[in-house]
């Protein structure tokens, strides 16, 4: 496996005196899966924030697919964010008024990609994978917060892209429906996506990967 991301002596502050991520170091190969463990308000989102390109950094080096990242040109990343990496947010992001379907197209819509038959099937088969298919043109707005989730999941998955991030992909669902979401991304994982995924749930297990807790601005192996 080739290295993706890599990240050496990471450095965040939003006030000049206290940091959030101080000297952190972190690394991911492509088709490996990478889990984030640590306590709320330890820095966890702003540590996906960063690497999603999202948000800047303060010092240290952080390269993309072996392209240094530069932290005051965040808007210059722009394709990047938007087909090289799927995010799966904690407040799922969806748009209420479209159909479960046109969410999960919604990174080809803004991208104004030709929505092709082998990309339809391709939507197909991921909810029926998630036991979702039923449920294909029915608004966001009447879903569950479980089911959202699935939609925020398999939107992130749709794209094929380089990196996934996930923020608690597994916290608003049952048991058979976390171990759908491990199974999606282990499936992706062999295809050669990257996975990034932060949880509280210490129990949450991909079978292969590193995990790591970030604790005092740094991720501990």
């Amino acid at each position: 496996m080739s290295e993706l991301i890599k990240i050496s002596n990471l450095k965040k502050t939003y006030d000049g005196i206290r940091y959030v991520l101080n000297g952190l170091d972190f690394s991911i190969d492509k088709g490996e899966i990478s889990t984030i463990l640590g306590a709320s308000g330890c820095g966890k989102s702003t540590f996906l924030n960063i690497v999603g390109l999202l948000d800047n950094y303060s010092s240290g080096e952080y390269l993309f697919c072996n392209d240094i990242i530069k932290p005051k040109k965040l808007n210059s990343y722009y394709r990047q964010r938007a087909m090289d990496i799927g995010f799966v947010f904690q407040a799922y992001c969806l748009i209420d008024s479209l159909s479960v379907k046109d969410n999960i197209l919604m990174p080809f819509l803004y991208s104004g990609s030709d929505i092709t038959g082998s990309l339809k099937e391709n939507v197909n088969a991921l909810l029926d994978n998630f036991n979702m298919s039923s449920l294909k043109n029915k608004r966001v707005s009447f879903l569950s917060g479980g089911e959202r989730q699935r939609v925020a999941i398999m939107r992130a998955i749709i794209k094929n892209p380089k990196l996934i991030i996930a923020d608690e992909p597994t916290g608003n669902l049952d048991e058979a429906n976390s171990a759908l979401v491990v199974n999606a991304f282990q499936n992706i994982a062999k295809k050669g996506t990257a996975v990034i995924v932060v949880t509280h749930n210490k129990y949450l297990s991909f079978g292969v990967g590193r995990r790591y807790t970030l604790e005092g601005g740094k991720l501990h192996q």
